[in-house]
């Protein structure tokens, strides 16, 4: 029997298509046929994947910004703006809906339920906005500055995601962190295949600095002359001007980033969550950088340094801080190491999202 799955997705930031992406390849073993909407780097990502059987465009929420930072203030005053779009993606999404009938739905950061309600089709998320909702609680020195973005966004995330959905799947990297009761289910970190652990010995030779492919990820200006290990940019052009002389490369986007991070010894991340977790599974050091502002971002780099596996550092003292890891790369190596193999957490979540379709039908 084959179950019909579609995947609504948030393209405000990448990670939220490569997580999806890496639940619809376990999928393809399950008898399942994807369709995906999305918006902005979801189009861009998801076009001509041979696991989707069709991919449709919807406009995106997106975040207000003061210059390159997040705004709470500017978010507030779009409100208009988003009811818009909400209307927009309720009528679009009817459409599709109609046309591909699925036996479930899955979300991520997407807030329109109503067509999916009307037509009695279940209704699963990625999302784990409980353990944001916990660990918020958990370490005594968050800063006030992501206050209010908690407050204004992530508590009224894990509100709706708690009252309104079937199923809530929420990966997390601690697995000491408690589980949440119905709809949340508590999963390994999803992230897709060929990120698996790569063992890594001997002294450091290689840093990656990926970041995000979001509006608010964090600039790449390097300006040392001499650095004892080569560095890699994703997700980055070239300054303008920019000489490359080998050592350090600017690779700009990258849908697939696996073959640059599998002989990184070191890297350097925003805090989103799916980008953290490919490279906790990859068992790599890393320093993350958290938009300013972002509770979410700033919690998840509060776990890895919680974790011991690396560090939180900022936007301006992101080229400083290479060296000092790097003559830590040994104790971060040794902290993976006491920890466990986390599940798979997007097998885990393939299976559930089929559980509850046949249930359902």
């Amino acid at each position: 029997m084959i179950t019909r799955i579609l995947f609504i997705i948030s393209g405000l930031g990448l990670g939220n298509s490569t997580r999806c992406h890496a639940v619809i390849q376990r999928l393809q073993s399950l008898q399942a046929e994807v369709a995906v909407a999305t918006s902005g780097n979801g189009m861009w990502y998801f076009d001509g994947r041979p696991e989707i059987f069709a991919l449709h465009e919807m406009k995106s929420l997106y975040y207000g910004r003061s210059g390159d930072h997040l705004s709470m203030f500017q978010t507030l005053l779009n409100a208009g703006a988003y009811v818009q779009i909400l209307r927009h993606n309720k009528k679009d999404l009817a459409k599709i809906l109609d046309d591909f009938k699925p036996n479930v739905a899955v979300t991520d950061s997407v807030y329109t339920l109503a067509p999916m309600r009307d037509r009695k089709i279940p209704v699963a998320a990625l999302n784990n906005a409980d353990v944001v909702h916990k660990a918020y609680r958990f370490f005594d020195d968050t800063p006030k500055s992501i206050r209010a973005q908690f407050y204004g966004i992530e508590e009224l995330d894990y509100l709706f995601h708690r009252k309104r959905l079937d199923l809530v799947l929420s990966p997390t990297l601690d697995h000491t962190i408690p589980v949440s009761s119905a709809p949340y289910s508590r999963i390994g970190p999803i992230v897709r295949k060929g990120y698996g652990a790569v063992e890594m010995t001997g002294s450091p030779k290689k840093v990656v600095i990926m970041l995000s492919g979001s509006v608010f990820g964090t600039p790449v200006r390097l300006t040392a002359a001499e650095c004892p290990v080569s560095i890699e940019v994703v997700g980055r052009r070239a300054p303008k001007g920019w000489r490359e002389d080998g050592q350090i490369i600017y690779h700009g986007r990258k849908r697939e980033t696996g073959p640059i991070l599998k002989d990184a010894d070191l890297v350097i991340i925003n805090g989103g969550f799916s980008a953290v977790s490919e490279i906790f599974c990859m068992r790599k050091p890393m320093l993350v950088v958290p938009v300013p502002n972002h509770a979410e971002q700033w919690l998840n780099a509060r776990t890895i340094k919680h974790l011991g596996v690396g560090d939180i550092i900022t936007e301006e003292g992101l080229e400083a801080a290479i060296l000092p890891a790097l003559l830590r790369i040994e104790e971060f190596r040794a902290s993976y190491e006491r920890l466990p193999i986390p599940d798979d957490g997007a097998q885990q979540a393939a299976e559930r999202i089929v559980a509850l379709a046949r249930s359902s039908g």
